[in-house]
């Protein structure tokens, strides 16, 4: 055979393997959009680098749950932000101690996300008073035990849609029993979606904080919702089953599709009471979730310190903790970090069987700063919210230690006109970031950038020559970031 028809056929095999591989995994268009580091989503290789997990602290208590009308077992919070306001949403007990209980959906808001009031709303009288701050009375549907909003404010939503929630619990011996949609203009006065002539999946426990959310990525409504492993539909608790979470997806929010069991990777099982999933609002693609994890069996303290606690006694078995985790849409989410997110700490009332639950919500309530809320002291009479902070993206970082470490990504197309990343340094650290080709090769002119030197949410990245992303076109690239004694949390392309 000729040697030119030899060097012809292994070009023709080589592109047909390109063309195979493109297909496959064909590169990622990242669009005017931010990326954090929280899974692998977009890292081909990674090198002296570690994963660190955020530590959230303690601003304090942002609402106590003392009214007549709360009580105790107050839980399942929500918080959205309205533009305006923040609003929150939570399951009151009214009547618990005097053995008349009555589940309340109760409401507070705020302009900062850090100073809440309950206003006196007058809407339903519990307690013998309207002076109270409820937005949903008790009612036989159950919907206020977890009732769970979420603000639609997308362009073409009815104005009377703008808010949507779902609540409600399933009973082995009421067929109709499961979810129930409401809808709101104002987030205070509420209604029965008229469109929902049935409850949603009442073969399903549902006895937790159901969320409905919209999926961006996705261009669908979701809710994510308490099912156990180990079990077949209209089977509620199986035994030997583990609390999990399933998914239903809808275009209108009125059919839904059949639930679907989430799935975690190869990660250990655990029960995972709640699920929190929504979408992070700097990077509305990618959906955070921090459920609580539930150690049923476990018990730390004594029956003394228990009582000492003022602990209820249906608390008195079973230990919990907030745990992070993401998922980009579909049926997995990714438990790249299995530790404790938010632990219960020094105070003993935060070791009896629900406390440390986090809230429905994420927000910014500083320039650098985001904040979310855990319920603290459940079952006690000093049950409260606080609230904890981050910086902002910090849920996770990449850190790289006095060694300098870096990663490259996978091939991109980089659809934007600037570069930025949110980074900390050490007097003596810099994360500096190269543009590679597909190949790995440095793209002439985007060597090494000028070093990212000090602590900012949204650093430019820049390069000697004035060079910027937007001359790539189309071009196939990689990112490379060197980083050494900082930590890189995300970068974005605008």
């Amino acid at each position: 055979m000729p040697f030119f028809r030899i060097r012809l056929l292994v070009l023709i095999g080589s592109l047909l393997a390109s063309f195979a591989s493109f297909a496959q995994n064909p590169p990622i268009t990242l669009r005017n959009q931010r990326e954090l580091f929280v899974d692998d989503y977009l890292i081909d290789t990674l090198i002296n680098l570690d994963w660190r997990l955020g530590t959230p602290v303690s601003a304090g208590k942002a609402l106590p749950f003392d009214a007549p009308w709360e009580g105790r077992f107050c839980t399942y919070v929500s918080v959205v932000n309205a533009g305006d306001r923040f609003q929150m949403y939570y399951r009151g007990l009214a009547g618990h101690d005097e053995k008349g209980e009555q589940q309340v959906t109760c409401y507070a808001e705020s302009k900062d996300g850090i100073h809440w009031t309950k206003p006196k709303l007058r809407l339903f009288k519990v307690n013998g008073t309207l002076d109270n701050n409820v937005v949903l009375g008790d009612n036989s549907l159950r919907t206020t035990h977890n009732l769970t909003v979420l603000y639609d404010n997308r362009p073409g939503i009815p104005a009377e849609e703008r808010y949507k929630a779902v609540g409600g619990e399933s009973l082995t011996k009421v067929a109709s029993s499961g979810l129930f949609r409401y809808v709101s203009a104002d987030g205070i006065h509420w209604k029965r979606y008229p469109k929902d002539t049935t409850a949603l999946f009442h073969d399903y426990a549902l006895d937790s904080q159901n969320v409905p959310t919209w999926v961006p990525s996705e261009q669908h409504y979701a809710i994510y919702f308490r099912a156990w492993t180990g079990g077949k539909p209209g089977e509620l608790y199986p035994a030997g089953g583990i609390r999990s979470i399933a998914r239903s997806t809808s275009r209108d929010f009125i059919h839904w599709s059949k639930p679907e069991l989430m799935t975690f990777g190869d990660t250990e099982r655990e029960h995972l009471y709640t699920n929190t999933t929504h979408p992070y609002f700097r990077a509305p693609q990618l959906l955070i979730s921090m459920p609580f994890r539930f150690s049923p069996q476990l018990k730390v303290l004594s029956d003394a310190q228990l009582i000492e606690n003022g602990t209820d006694k249906t608390q008195w078995k079973g230990v919990a903790d907030g745990v992070f985790m993401t998922s980009r849409g579909g049926t997995r989410y990714d438990r790249k970090f299995m530790e404790s997110f938010v632990r219960p700490g020094s105070d003993p009332k935060n070791w009896g069987a629900r406390s440390n639950i986090p809230a429905m919500g994420v927000i910014a309530t500083g320039p650098a700063e985001m904040s979310f809320f855990v319920t603290r002291a459940y079952g006690t009479k000093a049950v409260f919210l606080e609230r904890m902070t981050l910086r902002t993206d910090g849920f996770t970082s990449l850190h790289g230690g006095y060694k300098e470490g870096s990663i490259v990504t996978k091939p991109v197309f980089l659809q934007g006109n600037n570069l930025s990343a949110n980074y900390a340094t050490s007097s003596v650290g810099y994360v500096k970031v190269a543009i590679l080709d597909e190949n790995g090769q440095v793209v002439p002119g985007f060597e090494e950038s000028e070093p990212l030197v000090g602590d900012t949410i949204d650093g430019p990245i820049t390069w000697k020559n004035g060079k910027t992303v937007k001359e790539l076109g189309d071009r196939k690239v990689r990112l490379k970031f060197v980083v050494r004694d900082a930590d890189l949390y995300s970068f974005a392309i605008q």
